[in-house]
């Protein structure tokens, strides 16, 4: 019998729904070949534009007062996410519909995106920590889509997800693959890189019910 070809939206759905079952089941996610070769490209090229313009910066750890760089603890540099590029507003409109379907059938009142590439140089990686601060919980659904085209097991820089202080999954930062998890639960980190790594690290995230309303 010949394999059917779903359609593009009927994948993308199902796609969309295995993410959702698996937070549900297990607390994360994993997808290979989330993300389709020539926008993973796309993406990798704007983001080494951006290395090439000198656009990056020293990530941070901490939030206001706490706020403090580390290379030692998190290694890699970052630029926000605007939709500037083609690639970009692909991306962040593919980001949109998952929003939308996590929203659809877990009501977790998810408004907005906020993502950044990530550049993890040889030698460096992240060390163990939760997405969601102290205090500050309001990002609920992180997500790390990779952007290298090839990956070797000894390239290391996997992601690693927790669970009682255990290892429970070790993904290899492949282009493509697309992980997401719950941001105040799942504790992980990026294990020590021995090539250059590139991502995109995002957060779903609800309304601060401090805010002061827009006038």
């Amino acid at each position: 019998m010949e394999n059917l070809q779903l359609p593009d939206e009927l994948s993308a759905q199902l796609k969309r729904q295995k993410i959702i079952e698996d937070l549900v089941q297990q607390g994360y996610s994993v997808n290979p070949h989330y993300l389709d070769i020539q926008l993973v490209t796309s993406l990798q090229q704007a983001l080494l534009a951006l290395a090439e313009q000198d656009r990056l910066r020293a990530a941070h750890i901490g939030k206001d007062a706490q706020r403090t760089r580390r290379r030692s603890i998190r290694g890699d540099a970052i630029h926000w996410l605007s939709g500037a590029s083609a690639a970009e507003h692909d991306f962040l409109d593919q980001m949109a519909q998952l929003q939308h379907d996590i929203n659809r059938q877990l009501f977790l009142g998810l408004t907005e995106l906020e993502a950044h590439f990530a550049h993890y140089p040889p030698g460096t990686g992240y060390q163990k920590h939760l997405d969601s601060f102290q205090n500050n919980n309001l990002r609920r659904i992180s997500l790390v889509a990779y952007l290298n085209p090839d990956w070797r097991e000894q390239d290391g820089g996997e992601l690693q997800i927790f669970a009682q202080d255990k290892v429970i999954a070790a993904v290899a930062p492949l282009g493509g693959t697309l992980v997401c998890f719950t941001s105040e639960a799942i504790p992980h980190q990026v294990a020590i890189t021995q090539r250059d790594r590139y991502s995109i690290a995002g957060w779903f995230r609800v309304r601060d019910p401090h805010a002061l309303p827009a006038i």
